[in-house]
């Protein structure tokens, strides 16, 4: 395993260092902490904007992987070259991050072409959010029910839509579309009208919210707020993180989130979202790119924003995790890239052996094998897994150690390390084909970062499909030549 130094972002909506979980995760892991700062992300991958490094050489750890990229193994290798296809991270979350979007594969390429120094990556962004405290955010479009509801509560919301526009969502039927064509008439009314607010005039956007903030804060006054709606509420406290910003208004279109720890939601590609308020780890496919139209004084890129969205609506499917084995929890989103396990195990408890939906049935049963009663064995054990993963140690500590034998092709690998006394902050990548013993745990509690495990299923039937494939063109190929297709037959009875 090779153990990695992590650093952190210090971005204005994140945390004060005493209050931050991603400052104290930080100063665990070895950097140190300006306590003037608010501590807003902590990065572990291999991505360039915020590289982790190897601890005992301090190289980066993708100078790592170019030097050995074994340790991604064949299958990472094949799909993603010598690419961390994950980052991962830690999020504190003070006040709203932007109104924004992440782009997919097509269109992040075609921005990065077009505006390097906005967009960095030629590569889509989904991620998932998993909650360490109670977590709220914006995700995702609201039903035509409840878009029709705020518009008729909130005129100053429906004079920037403007009267057309407003019409086309008030004729909508509340019911799910029925058909391709009701579906699409819904998306094109909610562009239509989503487009006319983020692309609105900064001056009447101005004087609109000016008179919903006056408005909102009235009726609080009187009604000790229990007159208004959570997104009015919601409404309230963005003005006054953001004033003036039509990122305030464009949240009445969206779905106010609220999860409870351990919970989490998945974002793909080209979906509204805005986090405000928590703790959360993060995982997401290796890209920074964000497209942002509201809640941020950096670069605002609505047309885009707004032309790449899907305008699909309904409520984020909410993941609480499928235990894998007693103490593990598995939290799978469907992205290739990367699936969360959650890691909690103690000293008196009794020993498990991890076989995550990524483990071959031979790891699991070797793992099983290796694992006994006594205190000197180990108290759970992580099968190898044909791809890498990031451990991070959130609380506790454990003794971790390499069980067996070292894949051959990773012992030409000077940095790996055999074992470890890991703590709180703590932060290792174990590489491909490394199975982990972890013994006298004692409150435990760890978060792996690993790749998918439909990836390697994905991989296994393309290899399984080859032959078949194969003996399909060699069948067609015999058609078409008039020539016996016997020898094809053969190859697919294979």
């Amino acid at each position: 395993m090779l153990q990695l130094r992590c650093s952190a972002q210090n971005y204005d909506w994140g945390r004060q260092a005493d209050n931050s979980e991603v400052a104290k995760l930080a100063r665990a892991n070895g950097s140190s902490i300006d306590e003037s700062k608010p501590f807003a992300e902590l990065w572990m991958g291999a991505h360039p904007n915020c590289p982790s490094k190897v601890k005992s050489t301090g190289e980066s750890l993708q100078a790592c992987l170019d030097k050995h990229p074994q340790l991604l193994g064949s299958t990472v290798q094949k799909h993603f070259g010598n690419q961390l296809p994950f980052l991962f991270k830690v999020l504190s979350v003070a006040k709203a991050l932007s109104i924004q979007s992440h782009p997919d594969k097509q269109l992040a390429q075609r921005l990065h072409r077009e505006h390097p120094k906005l967009y960095a990556d030629p590569n889509h962004k989904p991620e998932m959010a998993l909650a360490l405290s109670d977590f709220e955010a914006l995700c995702g479009f609201a039903s035509t029910a409840e878009l029709q509801e705020r518009l008729r509560r909130v005129p100053e919301l429906a004079a920037l839509v403007g009267a057309e526009r407003v019409a086309a969502i008030m004729a909508l039927g509340t019911a799910p579309a029925a058909g391709e064509e009701e579906e699409k008439q819904a998306k094109q009314a909610l562009k239509a009208a989503f487009t006319a607010l983020m692309t609105s005039d900064q001056a009447a956007v101005t004087a609109a919210v000016r008179s919903l903030v006056t408005r909102l804060s009235a009726a609080a006054a009187s009604s000790s707020g229990e007159g208004l709606t959570e997104h009015e509420a919601l409404a309230l406290r963005l003005n006054q993180q953001f004033p003036d910003d039509v990122g305030l208004m464009s949240a009445f279109f969206l779905n106010l989130v609220r999860l409870p720890p351990g919970s989490a939601i998945y974002l793909a590609a080209n979906e509204p979202h805005a986090y405000l308020s928590g703790e959360l780890v993060e995982l997401m496919a290796a890209s920074d790119n964000v497209i942002r139209a509201g809640l941020t004084p950096k670069f605002k890129h609505a047309d885009v924003l707004c032309e790449s969205l899907t305008y699909r609506q309904g409520l984020p499917e909410v993941l609480i995790g499928s235990p894998a084995v007693p103490g593990i929890t598995v939290y799978q989103p469907p992205f290739e890239e990367f699936e969360i396990h959650r890691l909690e195990c103690d000293s008196s408890e009794t020993g498990s052996d991890y076989g995550s939906a990524n483990s071959s049935p031979s790891a699991v049963a070797a793992s099983a094998a290796a694992s006994d009663a006594f205190q000197d064995q180990p108290r759970m054990t992580l099968p190898a897994s044909e791809g890498p993963r990031i451990l991070l140690v959130q609380s506790g500590q454990v003794e971790a150690e390499v069980l067996g034998h070292l894949p051959a092709e990773l012992e030409t690998v000077p940095e790996l390390e055999r074992g470890a006394v890991l703590g709180r902050g703590s932060i290792v990548l174990i590489p491909a084909g490394v199975e982990l013993a972890l013994r006298r745990a004692e409150g435990l509690v760890g978060w792996i970062a690993a790749v998918n495990a439909t990836c390697f299923r994905l991989q296994d039937a393309r290899q399984t499909a080859a032959p078949a494939v194969a003996a399909g063109k060699a069948a067609r190929r015999a058609a078409e030549e008039e020539v016996p297709a016997a020898p094809a037959l053969a190859v697919a009875a294979l």
